[in-house]
């Protein structure tokens, strides 16, 4: 009886570690548009659009609006998942390139994002609200 009743508590662990780790993803549904500001010296008008492939691929760009009008185009990628809601994307354009770690609301309806040349340096604002 003793066998009996691992063998069920073991399939019970089982099963719940199962149901744990089959969880949705709530950010296999990152995909839109998102107008914001991000700082750089001063606040300017970005908009950043997250795409995925039919592959779970993501990917991203990105379009800054300078002082004098004149457009900034970046491209994201190397998305890490970090948090069931943050993300750890690499940023590319004309100035260089760095990280963007980006904790995203439960609705993926907004994020809040913070910009540098490394993760651990990333202190600059980079928000957005879905479009």
């Amino acid at each position: 009886m003793k066998k009996f009743n691992q063998c069920i508590l073991f399939c019970f662990i089982v099963l719940v570690s199962a149901c744990a780790t089959n969880k949705p993803n709530p950010l296999q549904r990152l995909s839109g548009t998102y107008i914001g500001q991000v700082n750089s010296v001063i606040n300017i008008p970005i908009k950043t659009e997250f795409s995925i492939s039919d592959k779970g691929v993501k990917s991203g760009q990105y379009v800054m609006t300078e002082r004098d009008g004149s457009q900034v185009s970046g491209s994201l990628d190397e998305f890490n998942q970090e948090g069931p809601y943050t993300l750890l994307v690499s940023w590319h354009d004309k100035y260089g390139h760095g990280k963007l770690r980006m904790l995203f609301s439960q609705e993926l309806r907004s994020f809040k994002g913070f910009w540098g040349h490394h993760a651990d340096g990333a202190l600059m604002r980079w928000d957005g609200v879905k479009e």
